[in-house]
């Protein structure tokens, strides 16, 4: 029988600051901080043993299914400027002037509940019954004070119909990078909190913290002992990747949501005009180390771009789709330079690359260990052809990675899309653009909106083409290398642009020639990303 807790925010706030960053809100909120505020329940109602045996037991499940209200339904804000009165002391009174304090801040509707955490397969003993209502009914908090909370067991399970957001905890088998990386409970994770939170360990620390003081501090003048850090008294922490479950979009990419996130971890600093070296130099690196193992096969399709060839012929026809490896970079920020993060891959679907989905995930793990298995720290270095630069990359853990590394950044549904990387044109435009500029701008958009049909995609409402990306950080479109579809060919014209679709398209979207090696990557901008003239 599945177990579901529900959570109302009667006050109409949940206050919590993010992992890493106490200036953002943790949304969605970690499993593992509803346990931990049970720990603190516990105790301050006596410890109980059944209470305890339902905490216990309540840890020791698998992490759960999260959901939330949508993005209209849940008011992100983070109130700063705001001054906290300070705690005088009975000597000197109040010796600090006042500073500001920020609380990243979920503004929600305090009739409803607003999060849900489902256990599918948990079945909570009927002995544990009372004990776990009991131990939720004296839960007053969840995050900072001011987050009144009410706790309570769900018969309905997890909410139905529009405005919630579900998201589920990956598997092993999964392929990609995980959406949002969750903080979960695990089996032993009580007594670990008890033994952070062990007094007797602070007052031994602290004396060794004022003796140390002492020691430097100069006859004059006494030195204030070194606060002890509080992430030291820390429960250990257990991490999980998830991703949200969406409706099927009528219309998205042929590539899969579910990609995979690679971060630089050393190396050189690369702009994002390199992207075509680096993702050669990435496709050669996989199909290389596959080929060393003759127990794997053929190089599929999906992954080196060519099917089977026949005999007798000097080359191999082209896949209907394949692998597409896009860059990461830093961009759509006031502050934004352009270099790389690190590389994206995005897998074909299925249905797109006429291969069954277990084949293909089976085949990707293949090539995971290829890639990152010759090494015990698991990274892969990229060496260009002429050694002018290296590249250091492996599959991105970070829990709170920067932004450039969500994928919810390059595969958000939406109805405007502009160009990260410039779009290469499958044909020369014309007329000249000197000769009937407003001519040239239609034969791009029509280029472009052939691109989006061959991809199948619907044919955008407008299509606006320019040499510069509105988007800050962003190199012009002359700063890309022009690539040539054969030797002695003149080279393809590319350009950036934004589309505007009639419906909400699902990512990530590349175009044009160059989408395999990162060229026509496109970005679902945000306000904070499109450059405002002031």
């Amino acid at each position: 029988m599945p177990f579901t807790l529900s959570l109302r925010f009667p006050a109409g706030r949940y206050v919590a600051a993010a992992w890493g960053d106490k200036d953002a809100v943790e949304w969605p909120p970690h499993p593992a901080r509803l346990c931990l505020a049970l720990v603190d329940a516990l105790h301050k109602s006596g410890n109980a043993l059944a209470r305890r045996t339902a905490l216990e037991w309540l840890c020791a499940q698998a992490p759960p299914v999260v959901a939330v209200p949508a993005e209209d339904r849940a008011d992100l804000r983070v109130l700063d400027g705001i001054f906290v009165p300070q705690n005088p002391s009975a000597a000197d009174g109040i010796k600090h002037s006042r500073k500001q304090r920020t609380f990243p801040t979920v503004f929600l509707d305090p009739n409803e509940p607003a999060v849900f955490f489902h256990w599918p397969e948990a079945d909570l003993p009927e002995t544990l019954a009372v004990p776990m209502r009991d131990l939720l009914a004296s839960l007053p908090r969840y995050g900072h004070s001011s987050s009144l909370v009410i706790v309570s067991v769900s018969s309905y399970g997890l909410p139905d119909g529009e405005g919630w957001r579900v998201l589920y905890p990956m598997t092993q088998e999964a392929s990609g990078s995980p959406q949002f990386r969750l903080r979960v409970a695990w089996d032993g994770l009580l007594p670990s909190a008890e033994d952070a939170f062990d007094a007797d360990g602070r007052a031994k620390e602290m004396e060794k913290l004022i003796a140390a003081a002492a020691r430097s501090a100069k006859p004059t003048k006494s030195l204030k002992p070194a606060a002890s850090p509080r992430s030291r008294h820390d429960p250990r922490h257990r991490w999980h990747g998830y991703a949200e479950r969406r409706e099927a979009l009528p219309h998205s990419a042929p590539w899969d949501e579910r990609v995979l996130i690679l971060s630089q971890t050393g190396g050189d600093r690369v702009g994002l005009q390199s992207i075509w070296q680096l993702s050669e130099a990435f496709h050669k690196t996989v199909l290389d180390r596959w080929s060393r193992d003759p127990s794997r096969g053929p190089v599929p399709a999906w992954l080196s771009g060519h099917r089977s060839g026949v005999s007798g012929q000097p080359t191999s026809p082209t896949a209907k789709n394949h692998l597409a490896i896009f860059p990461l970079p830093f961009v759509g920020r006031t502050h934004a330079t352009g270099h790389l993060l690190g590389l994206g891959l995005a897998f074909p679907r299925p249905e797109t690359a006429d291969i069954d989905p277990a084949a293909l995930r089976f085949q990707w793990r293949q090539a995971l260990a290829a890639l990152f298995g010759e090494n015990e720290e698991g990274v892969l270095e990229l060496v260009t052809r002429d050694k002018a630069w290296h590249v250091r990359l492996r599959p991105d853990e970070s829990p709170d990675p920067k932004l450039a590394l969500r994928p919810g950044r390059w595969t958000r549904p939406s109805s405007v899309w502009t160009s990260v990387t410039p779009i290469i044109l499958d044909r020369h435009p014309k007329p000249h653009f000197k000769k009937d500029p407003a001519a040239w701008r239609e034969s791009c958009a029509r280029i472009i909106s052939g691109a989006c049909r061959r991809i199948g995609l619907p044919e955008p409402e407008a299509i606006s083409v320019s040499p510069h990306s509105p988007l800050p950080g962003v190199p012009a479109a002359s700063a890309f290398p022009a690539p040539v579809a054969r030797p002695g060919r003149p080279s393809r014209f590319h350009i950036h642009a934004t589309l505007s679709f009639a419906e909400e398209i699902g990512g990530p979207l590349l175009l044009g020639a160059g989408r395999f090696r990162g060229y026509g990557l496109c970005l679902p901008p945000t306000s904070q990303d499109l450059r405002l003239d002031e």
